[in-house]
């Protein structure tokens, strides 16, 4: 009679084969999965800067909010012709307490924010004396990350778009924890306003962070522009008032 024993070191040896085999993977997803998950490096505030340095401008050329339109109903969520005509990178984000310079995608799908930051469909586009709420989603654990930081953005600082030569600061106002399903913050506001969003806890996507910045100033894109990361305390109360 002859033995088994060789057939079933072979099944062994296959077994173990196969563990490897899943062992190897699962290491490999380990840390792939941990490498997406890495922080950037922490970024660096500028403090104590007063608006007034943003740009050469005369001061009596300030944009005031007092001249805002009601264009669009507060509340809803509406979609423009403009925004709907939107063309990837026709507009940059640039958040200097966050190291972010960036391109804003046409879209908050999954695909384009592969690519960075994208506005949301009920976005509108930001334009002098209207009441815009330019919403723009973004990742913090995946891609390039370019919101990891955004629950650190506190009052004080200062955001920007660069759109058809004209730069809109924007003031951070709040930040807030919603869930998934609220579309409440993209809809429009009274007034002009910045609203980004990304997922919370980091690397989940059981709720929302929403951080909303208030218009606070228009001036003509160019060379001279410094794109200041805060403003002051001071100034910083006064022009939310």
């Amino acid at each position: 009679m002859e033995s088994n024993q060789p057939q079933e070191n072979r099944r062994l040896t296959r077994r173990q084969a196969v563990s490897l085999i899943f062992a190897a993977v699962g290491l490999i997803l380990l840390i792939a999965g941990l490498w997406m998950m890495r922080s950037p490096e922490e970024p660096v505030r500028e403090v104590g800067v007063d608006l007034s340095s943003l740009s050469v401008a005369d001061e009596e050329e300030r944009w005031s909010i007092s001249q805002v339109r009601q264009d669009y109903p507060v509340g809803k969520l509406v979609v423009t012709t403009d925004r709907e005509e939107y063309e990837n990178g026709s507009m940059r984000l640039v958040i200097p307490a966050l190291n972010q310079d960036v391109p804003v995608q046409s879209s908050a799908d999954t695909q384009a924010l592969r690519s960075g930051p994208g506005l949301y469909e009920y976005a509108q586009l930001p334009a002098p004396d209207t009441n815009a709420n330019v919403s723009i989603a973004g990742h913090r654990d995946i891609e390039g990350a370019e919101f990891y930081y955004i629950d650190t953005l506190t009052d004080g600082d200062l955001m920007y778009l660069v759109y058809e030569e004209k730069v809109y600061v924007y003031l951070y106002e709040s930040t807030q924890i919603i869930q998934a399903d609220d579309w409440t913050p993209i809809a429009c506001k009274e007034y002009p306003c910045l609203t980004l969003t990304s997922c919370d806890p980091i690397g989940t996507y059981i709720n929302r962070i929403v951080v909303t910045a208030r218009l606070v100033d228009v001036r003509e894109s160019g060379d001279q522009l410094v794109f200041a990361a805060r403003m002051d305390a001071d100034v910083s109360a006064s022009q939310a008032e």
